[in-house]
């Protein structure tokens, strides 16, 4: 049997590691195909091979968990993707949270909404009339940058139309230009109606920044210059490794981080090598209780 065992082990190393055929095993140990076969069923059968299935759905839910576990949150989805390439990953991460989030859209009534690439990306992802009946709306005021991925009224109008849903703006800036101005607006009815959907979030739909926001909106949020502690934002509010709101900015009017933390749910959508320290450092704050990444992401974060 010891022989036959040796024999077994010669033909499958040959065809597991060498990556030969049948036939040219066949051709070197001078034996018959059918022969080889039957070697080769056999090493599987004594345990001489032993082959392990590595399902990538069986180790994201492994990773969900220890993400769960790891940063205090209460759900973490973990999407699969072929390989470590940033549009890729990203790519998989939107398609994962479209899947994710489209049932709980038809379920909630006041769905917020933030901004960035990944927002936008995820709003074009998402089928179309799912949440009739539903209101979307930004979390912030309006600023002044071209791109519809940083407006967050054009945003809410995205997503309001892929669902069928009403949407609401906010007709008042992010940063008025003095705290005078920034009182007045908060008397306005505008101000009001926002608020008080900021304050009954059902769904709060967000990315996560890095420190580029800063970089690219500058003074655009009224941030001083003692920001090297910041690592990155949610829905414009910026914070340290360890979690924390450091004070950069006064006369903002936006939702307050409390009405994100009393929200029903708060899904964080955001995935990539340049974006793990600012997750980490998002998972600490306590405002997000679900997390969208991908794999690669998710073991960054673990590690």
């Amino acid at each position: 049997m010891r022989d036959e065992k040796l024999l077994m082990a010669e033909a499958a190393t040959l065809y597991y590691e060498q990556n030969c055929t049948q036939q040219e095993i066949a051709d070197v140990l001078k034996l018959s195909r059918q022969t080889v076969s039957k070697l080769l069923n056999d090493a599987i059968k004594e345990r001489v091979v032993e082959i392990t299935i590595h399902d990538p759905k069986r180790n994201c839910e492994s990773l969900e968990t220890q993400l769960c576990d790891r940063y205090r949150i209460d759900t973490a989805v973990v999407c699969s993707v072929s390989n470590q390439n940033e549009t890729l990953r990203r790519m998989g991460t939107v398609k994962g949270a479209a899947a994710y989030l489209t049932p709980l859209m038809s379920q909630n009534a006041h769905i917020a909404v933030s901004w960035g690439r990944t927002v936008e990306e995820l709003i074009r992802e998402l089928p179309e009339t799912i949440a009739t009946g539903a209101t979307v709306f930004p979390l912030f005021g309006a600023t002044d940058h071209g791109k519809p991925c940083f407006s967050s009224n054009e945003l809410a109008r995205g997503m309001a139309d892929k669902l069928g849903a009403e949407a609401r703006y906010a007709w008042f800036p992010y940063l008025p230009d003095n705290a005078e101005d920034c009182n007045l607006f908060k008397k306005t009815s505008y101000y009001k109606k926002l608020q008080a959907l900021w304050e009954s979030i059902d769904l709060a739909v967000v990315g996560i920044g890095n420190t580029e926001v800063l970089d690219l909106f500058g003074k655009t949020f009224g941030y001083r210059e003692e920001r090297s502690e910041v690592i990155g934002d949610i829905a414009t509010h910026f914070f340290t490794e360890n979690g924390t709101f450091p004070d950069l900015y006064s006369n903002t009017l936006c939702a307050s981080a409390d009405n994100l933390r009393h929200a029903k749910q708060t899904v964080a959508v955001a995935c990539g090598k340049n974006k793990v320290q600012a997750i980490c450092g998002a998972l600490h704050t306590g405002l997000i209780n679900t997390l969208i990444t991908d794999e690669y992401t998710a073991r960054e974060l673990l590690e």
